[in-house]
């Protein structure tokens, strides 16, 4: 892993827990990296992939942030 990574990223995620109860999924989000850092607190926006509720979360529920999106899709692949 390179050093200078925050450098050369446009855009992060987060992930979030689904408020549902029994429900369980992990939501994961992607905005642009500096969205929400200008003073305003910002919640994100997540669609849980189990039961399809959308919901917000502020930054002090998220499960994980500033990830770069290329490290969650690098091992994907299509069926």
């Amino acid at each position: 892993m390179r050093d200078d990574w925050e450098q050369r990223v446009d855009e992060v995620a987060a992930g979030a827990i689904c408020p549902i109860p029994e429900c369980g999924g992990i939501g994961i989000a992607f905005r642009p990296k500096y969205a929400g850092r200008s003073g305003n607190v910002e919640s994100w926006w997540f669609t849980c992939p189990n039961c399809g509720t959308d919901f917000t979360a502020p930054d002090h529920q998220l499960v994980f942030q500033s990830v770069p999106k290329d490290w969650l899709l690098a091992g994907i692949q299509a069926a």
